[in-house]
């Protein structure tokens, strides 16, 4: 919807005047009119001059009050309370003439972590930190000066990475001969969860990669995206490792929370990446299903599972010591190769990280015996260190995935047998 919003007589000199904080309490004082629909939002100024926006896939503005005539507070509100305090912004805004605005952010349940990314046309993105003139102390409230003009002008927590790019992107894989793309399931809303089987063999060892479990976390897709390219590239080595093993990739597990602009969950308001114990909602069952089926194929062989996520560096998560693990030892052989690899990068490991929480590595790593990685990158690593990093880390463990004797050697003969529960039922599957 679209609304005027009155200006109070004295809100110009309320601006300078008041304490910073005290801007979080207007915006929280805002007029019936003044609320606005979480993920899809209009606001007009009160001359019309300035119009802001939240009306686009992956848009998050609560409320819009303008408080003078070139400041407004913009209130960002989580989809679920208690959250994850991974605050997502993403709006857009014009004025009919060139004029410097102040955008002032409120955070409620959360605190400003991403610092703005601007675009000109919502493809092309770059860092502007500079939009930033100050803070609270308690980062829940964010002044932006903004120059703004007739042309649109995007301003995000990240770039906007929405699950129709992500969409035309695997498009273009599929025009590949070694890769095929299929829904395996559907969201809360019913949009489609879509899967990537990337292979030259009729008979393979797996991989199984995943990301966007939680939507903000733009800089774990963008790796994703690129170790996927390394995958399914013209490269020797990936000729080579697709000849013997299969990569099936979920790129966008929660596509609802990616289009709306969720800080965390998913239309449920469940954080999917704590709901891999208890698998109650469409979006971790359909790829819950998807991975016992890599597990279930005969004598084939699900080798490793790859959560991408973002964090505020560059890290790997993994499970504590598992003397069952397979294959035994790959983390630490993976990791040293991508220090070797990358001598003036710091490759960080944090061992037991969430083990007693259900998430996707710790299930694949205690229900099925399977090395389980989360692979996290910075908020604010540059993009092409991202690009750089993670192709390198894809193949270096293409490298040592085919150093793996291969099915019917002896080593891999008497494999151990693990008990699996799904659903009801209890099945044994060897390893």
């Amino acid at each position: 919807m679209r609304f005027d919003a009155p200006v109070p007589p004295f809100c110009t000199l309320l601006c300078w005047i008041i304490p910073f904080g005290v801007i979080g309490w207007l915006a929280s004082t805002a007029t019936a009119d003044g609320i606005l629909p979480n993920g899809g939002a209009d606001f007009a100024s009160r001359d019309g001059g300035v119009t802001i926006t939240s009306d686009f896939p992956g848009g998050r503005m609560s409320q819009c009050q303008q408080i003078s005539s070139d400041a407004f507070a913009i209130t960002i509100e989580p989809e679920s309370d208690p959250i994850n305090d991974s605050a997502w912004y993403a709006f857009r805004i014009q004025s009919s003439r060139p004029k410097s605005v102040r955008v002032l952010l409120h955070y409620v349940g959360g605190s400003h972590r991403y610092d703005p990314k601007i675009s000109r046309d919502g493809e092309r993105w770059q860092s502007a930190a500079h939009l930033v003139t100050r803070t609270s102390n308690t980062l829940q409230d964010v002044e932006l000066l903004v120059h703004a003009d007739e042309k649109p002008l995007w301003i995000a927590g990240q770039e906007l990475l929405s699950t129709d790019e992500i969409s035309q992107w695997s498009n273009q894989l599929t025009r590949l001969p070694h890769v095929d793309k299929k829904p395996i399931g559907r969201s809360v809303q019913g949009r489609s969860v879509e899967q990537l089987t990337i292979t030259e063999c009729d008979d393979p060892d797996y991989i199984f990669l995943i990301a966007r479990q939680h939507p903000p976390e733009v800089t774990g897709a963008i790796g994703m995206l690129h170790f996927v390219d390394a995958v399914a590239s013209d490269t020797p080595l990936a000729k080579k490792f697709r000849k013997r093993f299969a990569a099936v990739v979920i790129p966008t597990v929660n596509p609802d929370g990616v289009h709306h602009g969720h800080w965390r969950c998913n239309a449920n308001g469940v954080d999917l990446n704590r709901d891999w114990s208890h698998f109650t909602q469409p979006e971790t069952r359909a790829v819950r299903d998807q991975v016992l089926q890599c597990r279930r194929a005969g004598e084939n062989r699900l080798c490793l599972f790859v959560d991408f996520h973002s964090t505020y560096e560059d890290v790997f998560y993994i499970p504590a010591h598992n003397p069952q693990i397979f294959p035994a030892g790959f983390t630490q052989r993976w990791f040293a190769s991508i220090q070797k690899r990358f001598p003036g990068y710091d490759v960080s490991v944090d061992a037991n990280h969430n083990a007693h929480r259900s998430t996707s590595k710790a299930w694949v790593d205690r229900t099925l015996g399977v090395t389980a990685v989360t692979y996290e990158f910075g908020d604010e690593t540059d993009r092409e260190t991202i690009r750089r990093v993670a192709g390198g880390a894809a193949e270096e463990m293409m490298e040592l995935l085919l150093d793996l004797p291969a099915k019917g050697t002896p080593d891999q003969e008497n494999k151990p047998v693990i008990r699996l529960v799904s659903g009801s039922a209890d099945e044994t599957i060897s390893r």
